[in-house]
C-alpha cells in the first residue's frame, strides 16, 4: 500500500502531541508500504531519522509569508488553517500523488485544501482535535477582542468540519470526539484511532515534592491552564505542603507564562530533554480548562511512571486512565487537595505511577490504536489486488 501524508510539521523530533501522533501513525502506514511524507521544517525539526526509516520525506521550510497567509485565508477560510498554507508544499503534496496513491492522509482539517482535487484510493482525514469545539471552548474563557475572535474561528472551522463529507475516512482521537462530530456532520465512514504511547519506562520515585505541568506553553489553552493552576490551585497546595516546587516545562513559553515564575514556581522555556524533568515530579498536571482530542502528554507521563492530576476535560478521550494513574478534579480546591496528598505521600505517588504505566502498556500502544485506522484501509476498492 502506497500512503502519502500531509502534516503541519515533520515529526521528528517528537516533542509535542501532534508530531507524536503523526510519527505513530506515519510508522504503522510504512509498515505496509512506502510512505512519502509532505509537512513543514523549522530549526527544531529533522528529517534525517525518518528518511533513514525508509520514509520519504519532502520538507518545506515553515516562513509564514504575509502573501501565503493571505491566499490560505481565502483557501481555507480559517485563521488557523491560513497559517499553514504555502504554494511550496501545496506543489510538493501533488508532486507525491502524481505517483498512484493508494491512501492519502491528511492531519489536521485545516490541511483538506492541500488535498483538493487530488486522487488516491481513499482520501482520509486524521482529526487531531474537533477544532470547532476547541476553538469554543477557548472562546467561553476569553474576554475582550479574543472572545469575537475565537468566537468568530469556532463558526469558520465548523463549516471547514462540515467538507469532510468529501472524504471517505475520518480518523478521530475519542468516542467523545466521535459524537461530537456526528452532531457537525453525518459521515458513514468515522474511526476511532486513539492517542497512543510504546515507549513505557517508568522512572524511580521522585525524592522531592515536586508537580510539573510539561506542555507546549505557547498554545492558549495550555496558558490558560497554567495560568490558573498556578493562581488558583497552587497556594492552596503550598499551603498543606511547605516546600512544595511547581515546574512549568514547555517550548516558547509565552509572557504570561514567564510571569507566574517564582519562589517556588520554576518556568523552564525549551528544554533539550524532558527525561531530567519528570526525574524529578513526583505528581504530573494536566489542569486545562478548553482542549480537545485526547491527551498524549498524559501518556508520556504515565509511561515514566508519574501519576497525573488533571482537570475532566484534560483527561478527555482518556477516561479509562482515571484511577489507573489519573485523578481527575475540577473544583480548585479538591484539585489542590488531591496534589497535596499525592506531593506527602511518595509511596502513594510511585504506586499510583506505576499503575498508569501499567494500563499504558496494556491499553494505549500505537500497535493497537492504528488498528481501525488500517483496517478500513485494508477495505478500499481493490485492495485484495
Amino acid at each position: 500500500m502506497r500512503s502519502t501524508v500531509v502534516a503541519k510539521f515533520v515529526p521528528w523530533p517528537p516533542n509535542s502531541g501532534d508530531k507524536r501522533r503523526v510519527l505513530g501513525i506515519v510508522r504503522a502506514l510504512r509498515r505496509q508500504g512506502p510512505v512519502t511524507l509532505c509537512a513543514f521544517t523549522g530549526p527544531n525539526e529533522d528529517v534525517e531519522p525518518l528518511r533513514a526509516e525508509g520514509i520519504d520525506v519532502r520538507a518545506v521550510p515553515l516562513t509564514r509569508r504575509p502573501a501565503d497567509v493571505a491566499r490560505g485565508l481565502v483557501r481555507t477560510r480559517t485563521i488557523t488553517g491560513a497559517r499553514f498554507w504555502d504554494p511550496r508544499l501545496a506543489r510538493a503534496v501533488a508532486e507525491a500523488a502524481q505517483t498512484p496513491t493508494d491512501a492519502l492522509v491528511v492531519e489536521h482539517v485545516q490541511l483538506l485544501p492541500y488535498a483538493a482535487g487530488l486522487r488516491a484510493g481513499l482520501r482520509v482525514v486524521d482529526m487531531h482535535n474537533v477544532e470547532s469545539q476547541l476553538m469554543r471552548r477557548m472562546a467561553d474563557t476569553a474576554s475582550g477582542p479574543r472572545k469575537l475572535v475565537f468566537s468568530a474561528e469556532a463558526r469558520a472551522l465548523r463549516a471547514a468540519e462540515r467538507r469532510v463529507s468529501d472524504v471517505d475516512v475520518v480518523a478521530v482521537v475519542s468516542e467523545a470526539d466521535r459524537q461530537t462530530l456526528a452532531g457537525v456532520v453525518d459521515h458513514p465512514r468515522v474511526v476511532v484511532v486513539p492517542n497512543a504511547w510504546d515507549e513505557v519506562a517508568p522512572l524511580p520515585p521522585a525524592e522531592a515534592p515536586v508537580a510539573s505541568l510539561v506542555a507546549l506553553m505557547s498554545w492558549g489553552p495550555n496558558v490558560d491552564a497554567a495560568t490558573w493552576f498556578t493562581k488558583e490551585v497552587w497556594p492552596r497546595v503550598t499551603a498543606r505542603v511547605p516546600g512544595a516546587h511547581l515546574q512549568l516545562v514547555g517550548r516558547d513559553p509565552a509572557e504570561r507564562v514567564r510571569r507566574l515564575a517564582g519562589p517556588d514556581v520554576e518556568v523552564t522555556g525549551t528544554v533539550d530533554d524532558l527525561a531530567p524533568w519528570y526525574a524529578k515530579t513526583r505528581v504530573c498536571l494536566a489542569p486545562l480548562l478548553a482542549g480537545g482530542g485526547s491527551r498524549l502528554k498524559i501518556l508520556e507521563a504515565l509511561a515514566a511512571g508519574r501519576p497525573v492530576v488533571a482537570t475532566r476535560i484534560g483527561v478527555e478521550g482518556l477516561e479509562d486512565l482515571i484511577g489507573r494513574g489519573v485523578v481527575a478534579e475540577d473544583d480548585p480546591e479538591r484539585m489542590a487537595a488531591a496534589v497535596a496528598e499525592l506531593l506527602s505521600d511518595p509511596e502513594r505517588a510511585a504506586a499510583l505511577g506505576r499503575e498508569g504505566a501499567a494500563a499504558v502498556a496494556a491499553d494505549h500502544s500505537w500497535d493497537a490504536a492504528v488498528r481501525p485506522l488500517l483496517s478500513a484501509l485494508a477495505a478500499r476498492p481493490g485492495a485484495e489486488d
